[in-house]
């Protein structure tokens, strides 16, 4: 008589899903507590969930690092300097993307205003960055354009 047994890959597909089920179950509370600002489909309704009405200036300290051109749009480095006062918070948004919103980061204590990061990019678009402080919410926006599709 045969034995059926399942093949290996399948039983090692399904252990694999077994082991990710405690740590999916963690991660669900988190995304759930993440802003409503992460699930705006438009930079309009990310920003107005970001500033809660506010609003917002140029500010000529800001440093917004991109390149003008980019020619991996899988990998576009961002970086912000925002040596202002206070500063509480960096937001990045990309104008273009699906969803617009990319990044918040908090800052903490004496910590130095300073964020570095790599995106996709779906097209040429403008990367604004946002930066929260008690005496308002300033930013610097700088136009990337992209020579290949990145986000779908």
């Amino acid at each position: 008589m045969k034995h059926s047994t399942f093949p290996q890959r399948s039983r090692r597909l399904l252990l694999q899903a077994a082991a990710a089920l405690p740590v999916l179950a963690l991660a669900r509370p988190a995304l759930s507590s993440l802003p409503k600002s992460f699930a705006a489909e438009t930079l309009e309704d990310a920003l107005s969930e970001l500033t809660s009405g506010q609003s917002i200036q140029d500010h000529p300290d800001i440093e917004l690092d991109v390149p003008d051109i980019a020619e991996d749009s899988g990998k576009v480095p961002i970086q912000v300097y925002a040596p202002l006062p206070g500063a509480e918070k960096i937001s990045i948004l990309i104008e273009a993307n699906p969803v617009p919103l990319i990044s918040i980061s908090h800052i903490q204590g004496q910590t130095e205003p300073y964020i570095s990061l790599r995106v996709k990019m779906r097209e040429t678009s403008r990367v604004i960055a946002l930066v929260h402080t008690p005496d308002g919410i300033f930013q610097a926006a700088r136009e990337v354009t992209v020579t290949a599709g990145g986000c779908g």
